[in-house]
């Protein structure tokens, strides 16, 4: 089966494809996708413009075809809620529509997009629901990477659509399927345990910032406030942006484990969010774009279980 993944980033919605079997290729503006889809054995990945009509074409393979993405998110962020008006005057506005276009264009049987969650009433959206709604089985619902055995508590809102060629609302089952697979949720604890024995650069992206500030700064860690937070690492860690502006303190640093006082690193984001050990970025890369590629992706936790369901799906079609 073939999936092609639009705004792919660094391939977290991927890469549960590629582990259940499907045929990955990915399409980003980002100059290095395809460098991190090879080195990661995810698939093919292309730089593309894509909001720019026609550059993504239908694979020759007769095999069904799946379309998942997830367009950029800052229109709808909680950082850029502002009125309507203004929200459509973001430069990635109109990406939200360029991936139902490519739906429309591409036909596939299935379809899967993640975002956040004021899109669930956005007006574009709802309009292409309604557009799709003929052709596709359509359900929609927020979906909490924890419930599935990641360490992050982040909550995002996924849309899947499936052809409508039977009675069946297959859309539906895909829900009613996922909460068979709802797992305990890793704790930051042990998401970062195997981190802890290892220096800065002793694994792949296992780096951090030398914020100098950061002591200046411990009242507003006291009490979470601004997106400032020091990890509990007895439980999930809460959604968090890119570590480079929102400053995630490692739960045990400073405070007699060794660690010296400072964020968390690029792997131990990563780990949070569910990519395995193996899992790193192409050299030289900047950290502020590492950190802001894994606080865009998808869990792969999850996306392995929504990939292992939609496979389910299509093969009793």
């Amino acid at each position: 089966m073939n999936v092609i993944d639009l705004f792919c980033g660094m391939g977290g919605l991927a890469l549960g494809f590629a582990r259940n079997g499907f045929e990955v290729t990915g399409y980003d503006s980002y100059r290095r996708v395809g460098e991190i889809f090879e080195l990661n054995a995810i698939g093919k990945a292309e730089v593309k413009d894509l909001s720019l009509q026609g550059q993504v074409s239908r694979p020759l393979s007769v095999e069904p075809l799946v379309v998942t993405g997830g367009p950029p998110c800052r229109p709808w962020s909680n950082v850029n809620r502002r009125p309507d008006r203004y929200r459509q005057a973001h430069r990635d506005y109109a990406l939200l529509e360029s991936y139902f276009r490519y739906v429309r264009k591409l036909r596939p049987e299935a379809f899967l997009m993640e975002n956040v969650l004021p899109v669930s009433t956005d007006a574009t959206f709802l309009r292409w629901k309604n557009s799709l709604a003929r052709l596709y089985w359509i359900e929609s619902g927020p979906i909490r990477y924890s419930d599935f055995g990641a360490a992050t508590s982040r909550q995002r809102f996924f849309v899947v659509g499936f052809r409508r060629g039977r009675r069946v609302n297959l859309a539906k089952e895909f829900f009613e399927r996922l909460d068979n697979h709802r797992a305990p949720a890793q704790t930051v604890a042990q998401a970062l345990e195997y981190l802890l024995p290892l220096g800065y650069g002793e694994m792949a992206d296992h780096h951090w910032p030398n914020f100098r500030t950061i002591n200046n700064y411990l009242d507003k860690y006291s009490e979470n406030r601004f997106g400032w937070y020091r990890l509990d690492p007895d439980r999930p860690a809460p959604s968090f942006g890119s570590v480079m502006k929102t400053y995630i303190l490692h739960p045990y640093a400073g405070n007699g484990h060794g660690i010296p006082q400072r964020v968390i690193s690029v792997r131990e984001a990563m780990s949070i969010m569910g990519f395995d050990r193996e899992f790193r970025f192409p050299e030289p890369m900047g950290m502020k774009h590492r950190y802001q590629m894994v606080a865009d992706a998808v869990s792969p936790v999850f996306s392995s279980v929504a990939a292992r369901i939609m496979r389910e799906l299509l093969y009793e079609l």
